[in-house]
């Protein structure tokens, strides 16, 4: 691997303060950062080195998409606005097969696109089929080892059926409907963990690539899931990535047999922990928050995918505040661009319609270690990954200034969060590696993945024109019932709402 001095551009090393580093080189050796030296210092290693040079940038830590999805990014465009369960009812009614080469090029599609936005660690929650495949699996591993970007893979998999993980009366559904609904059964979860068991051991081949579980949300899986969850998890020492709390319906359905905590019911199957990571977290308690900080679980905001959804807002301040430690995702690719500088300026904007003390408002920097630090805890490299400073993985994202955007610069945090999107990203460096130079992906050709990309998308949305034009119609036969669940009483409130 290729030595590098990265000069002529300021650095935001995150950590413990504020700082910028200005009139320094990066020095990258062995895929860690080597050194941090004043401009014109000897390299702190023997041998050759490429010199990457800067008039005007700012070099930040690789921002990690800790929740994402990378089967939606072929459905771009396609979600008008609805309330998560129905939005979900639609992008299941997908029944059409994708073969392996659908499932990778949506996996290098979607890298392609967070590599150009300085993402370079991405969790993806992945969903193929009612039990993801060992060939599915290697398909978006091998995209994600390919391309050079560091990833967990989660398969998603759930043993309840759908419409029994809502709260509503089922008998008010026409008699069609219901059976339609309720005419099979998930796969057993004996299947999930014999996949589980191939694709681990595969996992090891790979230096940038790992597994994670991705069970779904409680409300959908039957305590033998969990258990066996939990069984596979302690063996395997792997976490949890799940859907947790994102919408209010499944608040109604917490376990009143434990105190109201989803987080406590799992933690029962020992499920909650460091390793592990809640998506969404929307609809948490003050038990479900104090239990986070104590059991030392990741959180993850997907605000704009919260916005979208109609979900609500998370409480991320007080979150910050309890010491939970919390990451930023873009959810699927459908219905938002996946760029995590936006993430981090919609959640700060949102800690400031929450509650008027400006004091305990989402800072600029807070919002950068969330999009750094939190995802870095988030894929098991806390402290490792996610700030710049010698000795650590050398995962760096450089962002070109000169644009309109940046003219004239003043406070590098308040236009990282508030004036960038990753539009300015030049280069960027997976552990050492410079996966992206000059904007352009250095190991794949990103020409082919979209050409790819467009004709799988046109392809799958034919294949499935006859049952998304189902859901749609069963739509205005749900969502009376969906509304109704949302406007029932719960715990807590985390819709936004005006008198």
């Amino acid at each position: 691997m290729p030595n590098f001095r990265i000069t002529g551009a300021r650095i935001v090393p995150l950590g413990d303060d504020n700082g910028i580093i200005e009139g320094h080189d990066i020095w990258i050796g062995d895929g860690r950062i080597a050194a941090i030296t004043a401009i014109g210092s000897p390299p702190p290693f023997a041998g050759a080195y490429e010199t990457c040079s800067f008039r005007n940038a700012v070099v930040i830590p690789g921002l990690v998409n800790s929740h994402s999805h990378s089967a939606s990014v072929l459905q771009r465009g396609n979600v008008a606005g609805a309330p998560l369960d129905i939005f979900v009812m639609e992008a299941a009614s997908r029944k059409s097969h994708r073969t392996m080469a659908h499932v990778r090029t949506a996996a290098l599609l979607h890298a392609i696109e967070m590599l150009k936005r300085g993402i370079t660690g991405v969790v993806d929650h992945l969903r193929h089929g009612a039990v993801p495949t060992v060939e599915a699996m290697s398909a978006a591993m091998g995209a994600y080892a390919d391309i050079g970007l560091r990833a967990i893979v989660a398969p998603m998999y759930e043993d309840k059926r759908y419409i029994d993980s809502l709260p509503i009366d089922q008998s008010r559904l026409p008699a069609d409907v219901l059976a339609r609904w309720t005419s099979s059964n998930p796969p057993p979860p004996e299947d999930y963990f014999a996949m589980m068991e191939e694709v681990v051991s595969e996992a090891r081949n790979h230096n940038l690539v790992r597994v994670m579980l991705g069970v779904d949300g409680p409300q959908r899986c039957t305590t033998k899931l969990l258990d066996m969850a939990g069984d596979f998890a302690d063996r395997h020492k792997v976490g949890l990535h799940t859907h947790l709390l994102e919408a209010k319906t499944q608040a109604l359905m917490a376990p009143q047999a434990f105190e109201g905590s989803f987080v406590a019911y799992l933690a029962h199957f020992g499920l909650i922990g460091p390793r592990s990571s809640l998506a969404h977290f929307v609809w948490c308690t003050d038990r479900d928050i104090e239990l986070a900080a104590e059991l030392k679980v990741n959180v993850v905001n997907n605000p704009v995918s919260n916005l979208a959804l109609g979900s609500g807002l998370q409480p991320t301040a007080r979150l910050l505040a309890a010491g939970v430690s919390v990451g930023l995702g873009s959810d699927g690719g459908s219905s938002n661009a996946i760029s995590l500088l936006e993430q981090a300026k919609t959640s700060m904007l949102l800690s400031r319609i929450s509650q008027p003390d400006c004091d305990r408002w989402i800072t600029a920097p807070m919002a950068m270690r969330m999009a750094c630090e939190g995802g870095a805890a988030v894929l098991g490299h806390p402290g490792e990954l996610g700030v710049i400073k010698p000795g650590v993985r050398a995962d760096l994202a450089i962002l070109d200034l000169d644009n309109d955007d940046h003219q004239p610069l003043g406070n590098i945090w308040n236009h990282l969060v508030m004036y960038e999107n990753g539009h300015s990203v030049d280069t960027v460096f997976v552990d050492g590696e410079m996966v992206l130079k000059a904007g352009r992906c250095t190991r794949i050709n990103e020409d082919e993945v979209y050409a790819a990309a467009a004709e799988f998308a046109r392809k799958d949305d034919a294949a499935n024109r006859q049952y998304l034009d189902l859901a749609r119609a069963e739509r205005a036969i749900f969502q009376p019932l969906i509304t109704e669940a949302l406007q029932r009483e719960a715990p807590v409130n985390r819709f936004a709402q005006l008198s």
